[in-house]
């Protein structure tokens, strides 16, 4: 019994869809790095253009306009920009164990 409520935990989390790859890359190089996070969020496409780490971002026409038009502050309120203008892309999964360490603390 104890085992069954390991296996199903009840938090969900939110991935990306396939599609929005190189969107996705572009917030994960923003994630690591303030330089290249501060230069998209005032340059949005001078970030695009020049990538990150010899990475080179590739987006649609669609995706390359939705970026340049986003004027934020911060990282958190451009991926929320980014994930009301995409809408439908995210979906939920259940979590699996095997991708924690502390299980004590899922809510059961």
């Amino acid at each position: 019994m104890l085992i069954d409520q390991l296996n199903k935990p009840s938090t969900a989390i939110r991935v990306p869809r396939p599609g929005y790859e190189n969107v996705n890359r572009l917030l994960a190089a923003a994630v690591v790095s303030r330089q290249f996070c501060h230069i998209l969020l005032s340059e949005p496409a001078r970030a695009i253009q020049e990538g990150f780490a010899g990475e080179q971002f590739t987006l649609s026409a669609d995706e390359y306009e939705l970026v340049t038009a986003i004027r934020s502050m911060s990282l958190a309120d451009f991926a929320g920009q980014l994930r009301k203008a995409l809408p439908g892309q995210y979906a939920p999964f259940e979590a699996q164990p095997s991708n924690y360490t502390n299980v004590g603390s899922w809510p059961m």
